[in-house]
């Protein structure tokens, strides 16, 4: 199922973690209208911006997923408002700062671990986006 000319459902809600333990990442509805949203408001425009493809990393995540992974018990992954990606022809400053001017958002995260950087990024139908950006590492 599509939701926006370049995003598709699967893409979304796909997870290696759940596939391995057998962990049912369906969506509700009202999951997928906030996945169709944030895409709509978020993703599309990032890739229309920059012409390249963007990799999601985290979707949406079934309370049994969030815990698997550690996620934190009020993650906007739970309802769909949130997603964690990279876009592996641009530097990630970039496609923040982009994002932090230009797009309507709720949260915007710049992230790392040991050994990876993404971006992780919410955005709220129908409430108030409070436009939080916090850049989480030096580079």
């Amino acid at each position: 199922m599509k939701l926006t000319e370049n995003f598709t459902i699967n893409e979304l809600t796909y997870s290696f973690t759940a596939e391995q333990n057998n962990i049912d990442n369906r969506p509700s509805v009202s999951v997928i209208a906030n996945l169709k949203v944030l895409c709509e408001n978020i993703l599309q425009p990032v890739r229309n911006h920059f012409g390249c493809p963007v990799v999601i990393t985290s979707g949406y995540r079934c309370n049994q997923l969030n815990k698997q992974i550690g996620g934190q018990p009020n993650s906007q992954h739970l309802t769909g408002q949130a997603v964690d990606f990279v876009v592996p022809q641009k530097e990630l400053r970039e496609v923040f700062n982009y994002i932090k001017t230009t797009l309507n958002f709720d949260q915007l995260l710049l992230e790392s671990d040991k050994t990876n950087k993404w971006i992780h990024v919410s955005f709220c139908q129908n409430g108030y986006n409070r436009h939080q950006a916090v850049d989480n590492y030096l580079a």
